[in-house]
């Protein structure tokens, strides 16, 4: 008898992609790459939304000239909250990057710009595992993580 799919019965869904998202932007990695990246017990807030105020003016209409019906429409202002999901669509959105921790390369899929995931790996680097100190973009930009606070 021969086996053509063996069950994983470890980690099932150690390989399925997941995304963390972050203000201005998101990370997509599979589980084993987000794991090797974070503490365990000390995994970040990703429910922090980029929240965004907007003021809407106010105006009037009508549908047709001289219509003697004007609508006005009063002004507000509202909030809105941005969950960076990395996008519906079903083709791979993002940027490639390779993430180096404990001298193994592993990749993942970058949305919003290298400032905003850098000042989100600098806002949580208490979460970081020790061994992720670098990643690289895809057009070859390193980007290191070091503490030059500490440094005379």
């Amino acid at each position: 008898m021969e086996t053509r799919f063996v069950p994983n019965e470890v980690a099932p869904d150690l390989y399925r992609n997941y995304t963390i998202s972050f203000p201005g932007g998101s990370l997509t990695a599979t589980k084993d790459v987000l794991t090797s990246m974070f503490e365990k017990d000390n995994l970040p807030d990703t429910c922090s939304p980029e929240v965004v105020e907007v003021s809407r003016k106010g105006s009037t209409w009508s549908r047709f000239r001289d219509d003697p019906n004007v609508r006005i429409v009063s002004p507000t202002t509202y909030t809105l909250k941005n969950y960076s999901n990395g996008g519906n669509s079903r083709a791979a959105a993002g940027e490639p990057i390779k993430i180096l921790i404990n001298n193994d390369f592993w990749t993942a899929r970058l949305v919003g710009s290298h400032q905003d995931f850098m000042d989100y790996l600098c806002e949580n680097r208490s979460s970081l595992i020790d061994g992720f100190t670098y990643w690289q973009s895809q057009k070859g930009s390193p980007y290191f993580m070091t503490d030059n606070s500490t440094s005379n």
